[in-house]
This record gives C-alpha cells, structure tokens and sequence, in this order.
C-alpha cells in the first residue's frame, strides 16, 4: 500500500522554539542550512491563549513571506496550525527564517515551529 504524502530524500524539517506566543510574545529564529525552497511552516501550540486570537508572521531575513493565524477559541496544548505560502520562497544558505508572534493574550504561552523545506 503507497503511502500518502511522499517525501523526496532532499526534503528536511527544521526546527524552533519560543517561549511566549503569547501576551509578551518572542520571536523565533533559524538558519536555512543549505539552498532551499520553504515548503510549509507549522507550529504547535504548547498551552492554552486565552483572550484573543494570535498571529504568526514568517519572514526570511526581514521580508514577510507567510502568515498563519492561532485562534483563541478552542486553544488547547498540542494544537497544530500551518501555512503553505502561496508563491514560492527560495532561500540561500544561512538566510535568516523568523517566526513572529503577534496579537495573542495569555503569560508564556510556549509554541514550537516545524519548518518544512526542499533543497535545490
């Protein structure tokens, strides 16, 4: 049976982490390791926000490139949410990816982000 969702043997995921997606929010970074094409950004939810929705705005070495919204309603640990941008993102080695938080309510309100991407 062939599995959905295939992955090629240059695709790889990066990783990053912030403290506080939430009322004093951090950003997160990571250096894109090689020439690549951002594929998908994800991120989970470590807690619950608790007033308001939040945002996470993906930017490569200070340009805007995607944005994903973290809705307050329902918010729970453990929760996912992601963004595929809508044209393609090409990076260079040691380009500058950061994930800002924005917008969301609640004290230190952890998230980790999974950064999907494709070598050239």
């Amino acid at each position: 049976m062939p599995l959905p969702g295939n992955r090629t043997l240059n695709t790889t995921d990066l990783t990053a982490y912030t403290p506080s997606c939430g009322a004093s929010p951090v950003a997160a970074y990571v250096r894109a390791p090689f020439r690549s094409r951002l594929l998908k950004v994800a991120g989970i939810l470590g807690g619950a926000i608790t007033t308001t929705d939040g945002t996470i705005t993906v930017a490569v070495n200070g340009a805007a490139v995607a944005s994903f919204t973290v809705p307050q309603s329902g918010s729970a640990a453990g929760q996912l949410f992601s963004v595929v941008p809508a044209s393609p993102v090409y990076l260079n080695e040691d380009d500058v990816i950061a994930l800002t938080p924005a917008g969301a309510s609640g004290a230190a309100v952890p998230m980790h982000f999974s950064i999907a991407i494709r070598g050239a």
